[in-house]
């Protein structure tokens, strides 16, 4: 049974302040405040919220790997790509972008007939809620710096769109589009701003894990 609380993986760039954490305990996990009781019912790895991670993550070319090792272990990457029917440095690629989020992991075992050392590689389930959370983590502490960068600028935009600019930038080409030449008129970002808080606050309802 896997029973863990990785606080470290939430600790961001930017020092965003943690309400909530992680514990997995095996093909479940569950949110827990500071003191590591429980602030959620308890719900499933699904296949969305792999999906969600490995393509937020590392991209949907990766899916086709991540689907073949689900409930397999120590598969070799030569067994993979004749599986897939991918080519052996493709597959190895994927599986080191994998490996950089600890979405896998591997061991080395040499070859007895060959000589040679062949990577065997297993998927970590129980990584996908920590790396969910931190991605929602991720989204939200961009989302206030654009709210932020929307609160404190004005913008400028010509009638078809072509570029989007902030007053100090439209100031050095004379408020006209460098795209089109037509003139730049201020935009009214009400609406922009309304988008960004309604996300952030589906975020911070802490209903979703992203």
């Amino acid at each position: 049974m896997i029973d863990t609380d990785v606080r470290k993986l939430f600790i961001l760039e930017d020092s965003i302040q943690v309400d909530r954490h992680v514990r997995v305990i095996d093909n479940s996990f569950i949110f827990t405040n500071e003191k590591g009781k429980a602030i959620s019912k308890k719900q499933k790895i699904t296949n969305e919220l792999i999906t969600h991670v490995v393509t937020e993550l590392v991209g949907e070319e990766a899916l086709s790997i991540i689907n073949y090792l689900k409930g397999k272990k120590q598969i070799s990457e030569f067994i993979i790509a004749e599986e897939l029917d991918l080519e052996i440095h493709l597959v190895r690629n994927l599986l080191y972008r994998l490996l950089e989020f600890n979405i896998v992991s591997f061991i080395r075992k040499k070859d007895r007939i060959k000589g040679w050392y062949i990577c065997y590689w297993d998927f970590n389930d129980h990584m996908v809620p920590y790396l969910a959370e931190k991605l929602r983590l991720s989204k939200i502490s961009k989302l206030k710096e654009r709210l932020e960068k929307e609160d404190n600028n004005t913008f400028y935009m010509c009638r078809t769109a072509c570029v989007r600019m902030p007053f100090e930038k439209s100031m050095e080409f004379n408020f006209k589009c460098p795209e089109c030449g037509n003139l730049m008129h201020e935009q009214d970002n009400s609406r922009t701003k309304e988008f960004i808080v309604h996300q952030l606050k589906e975020l911070e309802s802490k209903k979703k894990i992203c």
